[in-house]
């Protein structure tokens, strides 16, 4: 049994997927810049930059899930086994997502190290559960080189990671390093 199955899709459709993928290549380069620009500088963005960079992202997570439904070249794994791991994997890591920005206060805010609930095991709950989300949704669709694009992703949030690191180790000093120290990821 092959790995991989190609589907046959309408031209249209493989226009459409690769937009959709092109849009969040942008999203996130969009983001990674904004990230390097505010991390190299050692400034906040204004309001107006977080939301923007948010707006972009969200499009292109719109054009990426429209990719992952539509990728021709499909996983031949049993749907019984890629679509609960995939619908798990995507909860959890949208969970984390959602519960880490509630903890951490709005977009834009006042940056402050927040050290309690999922903050005291894990110091980027927000951008791991951005991973599993985008190892999630390629399992759930079956879409190949939706998944491979998450090496992609994964590269990106990790830059932003250490970015934001080297940032929070400038603002907060010892107090950050020993946060570190303590908590995984």
């Amino acid at each position: 049994m092959p790995l991989l199955e190609i589907e046959d899709i309408s031209s249209v459709t493989l226009l459409l997927s690769i937009v959709g993928a092109v849009l969040c290549f942008i999203g996130y380069a969009v983001r990674f810049c904004l990230h390097f620009y505010q991390y190299k500088k050692g400034a906040d963005l204004p309001p107006w930059g977080y939301r923007f960079s948010l707006i972009i992202v969200f499009l292109g997570y719109l054009g990426w899930g429209f990719w992952c439904g539509n990728d021709p070249v499909k996983m031949n794994i049993a749907s019984s086994v890629s679509l609960p791991l995939g619908i798990a994997l995507a909860v959890i890591g949208f969970g984390f997502f959602g519960y880490s920005e509630m903890k951490k206060g709005s977009v834009g805010a006042e940056q402050q190290l927040v050290t309690t609930g999922i903050y005291s095991k894990l110091r980027h709950p927000m951008y791991l559960g951005i991973i599993l989300f985008h190892i999630g949704m390629p399992l759930i669709f079956r879409s190949f080189a939706a998944l491979v694009s998450t090496v992609l992703w994964a590269a990106i949030i990790f830059s932003w990671k250490v970015f934001e690191e080297r940032n929070l180790e400038r603002q907060f000093g010892g107090k950050y390093v020993e946060y570190k120290r303590k908590t995984w990821f």
